[in-house]
């Protein structure tokens, strides 16, 4: 799994729960909790089950109720909101966060070595305003990709009725959701308007980057310096060379599965890595 789960795992028992149970849970969790996460780098599943049946042993809550309100936290969490920032900017609407799902999991299969992110679906229904959304995968942790619908509502204020017609859990071979967005009138939605705003200047300096980097098939990465001094050759202001910027520029187009890094390399080092630019999907 990407590190990313791990790390906004922690940030959800932490907020939900407090530091002291956070304590034990490192504790709890041994040496696999004193390794530093990588956001951008694969980790092996079984970190994560242990994860959740430390929790449900800590706190005596059943395995589906945690997993269902990260799948709230994780789609609502400022940590996502950050490093997803290139896909999240172009979308508007917890329906379009859905539709958009199936391609950007397709996209990360390519951009992190080793990826197996769930597959995604799109089912027919006779009504044009409700997604229906199939979900296969090994792992089972359709509790959270039910959390994660009711938070892509939250994230654009809007109420969501969702029906689970069938479940692996339950012997299906696949997960079947339906899934209808309503505006939420109570809501006023100026906050995000002003943070899409904010972000446009970032998907304008991603954009650059993207059409700058070699292709992965060429086999020749850029650093984050290489990266600068194109910027720099193209008459780019001295702040959007500086190595943070450029970093977290790399890091959106990441998340959004456009490319690919060495991060998962045993000398990895952050002025080292080097990226390429993904394949477009077929």
């Amino acid at each position: 799994m990407l590190g990313l789960i791990f790390l906004t795992w922690e940030k959800y028992v932490t907020e939900r729960f407090g530091e002291k149970l956070l304590l034990q849970y490192r504790s709890s969790m041994g040496e696999a909790a004193a390794t530093a996460l990588v956001a951008g780098r694969y980790y092996d599943d079984a970190l994560l089950v242990k994860g959740v049946e430390t929790v449900c042993q800590l706190t005596r809550l059943p395995s589906d109720v945690l997993l269902r309100e990260y799948g709230r936290y994780y789609m609502t969490n400022g940590l996502t909101g950050k490093l997803c920032a290139y896909l999240l900017t172009g979308v508007h609407s917890g329906e379009e966060l859905l539709l958009a799902m199936r391609d950007s999991h397709a996209r990360l299969r390519t951009t992190f070595e080793g990826a197996t992110p769930p597959a995604f679906e799109y089912g027919a229904t006779n009504d044009p305003h409700t997604v229906v959304l199939l979900y296969r995968s090994e792992r089972h942790l359709c509790p959270v990709l039910h959390g994660a619908i009711e938070g892509a509502a939250m994230r654009y204020h809007e109420v969501v009725h969702i029906q689970e017609q069938t479940c692996m859990n339950r012997g299906a071979n696949a997960c079947r959701f339906e899934a209808r967005f309503f505006p939420n009138p109570s809501t006023n939605s100026g906050p995000l308007a002003e943070r899409e705003s904010h972000q446009l200047w970032q998907r304008q300096l991603a954009d650059l980057i993207l059409v700058s980097l070699p292709p992965f098939e060429s086999g020749t990465g850029w650093t984050l310096r290489d990266i600068g001094a194109v910027l720099s050759s193209r008459g780019a202001h001295a702040y959007y060379q500086r190595p943070a910027v450029l970093l977290e520029a790399v890091q959106h187009l990441q998340f959004a599965g456009l490319i690919r890094s060495s991060a998962n390399e045993h000398t990895d080092a952050m002025m080292t890595r080097r990226y390429w630019r993904t394949p477009s999907l077929a």
